[in-house]
């Protein structure tokens, strides 16, 4: 029996820009983020001003973020095998796979703040930080979809689909939770 050499597979060729900033922020951690962000200020009472809700809308994306970082450490590190990792290698993993969530408040904040000091009035403020969250998944529909090298129709028909989902999900989260 002769050996014969397997070739070598292929090296992968490198992430272009767009695809390293797609897999650093769009990911499930940030797509669950805009949906809570979303829902915890939908949920804000009529009386509540950008302030309270920017305070509410924070300290409940803190204590999600910690959660999450803390799963997914304590997942990490009691692994058996190659995917054991020490604790403070498991607490970095955790803490990089859930940045979505805080990525994900930024922007919505960003208006909160702004209506809180008086640079946009509190209701516009409010709207935007309810809405944009919704327009940002409906752009992760058309990148989505551009990325299986879809036409811009169906993009354009995938952002939709994709923002409606999110409008039914933050109605569903505001209604049970």
């Amino acid at each position: 029996m002769t050996d014969t050499a397997v070739p070598a597979a292929p090296s992968p060729e490198p992430l272009t820009r767009y695809q390293r900033w797609r897999h650093r922020f769009v990911t499930p951690q940030a797509i669950y983020g805009t949906l809570l962000v979303s829902a915890i200020i939908g949920n804000a009472s009529e009386k509540a001003t950008d302030r309270e809700v920017l305070i509410t809308t924070v300290g409940t994306m803190l204590v999600f973020w910690i959660a999450h970082v803390f799963a997914d450490g304590i997942a990490h590190y009691g692994r058996r095998g190659v995917d054991g990792l020490p604790v403070s290698a498991s607490l970095k993993h955790g803490v990089d796979d859930s940045a979505g969530l805080i990525y994900a408040a930024v922007v919505p904040c960003l208006f909160l703040l702004l209506g809180a000091v008086h640079i946009f009035d509190d209701s516009v403020a409010y709207d935007i930080s309810l809405l944009l969250p919704i327009g940002l998944l409906g752009l992760l529909g058309w990148f989505a979809i551009g990325d299986r090298g879809g036409t811009w129709p169906v993009r354009l028909l995938g952002g939709i689909v994709t923002g409606l989902l999110g409008v039914l999900v933050i109605i569903l989260k505001i209604v049970f939770h």
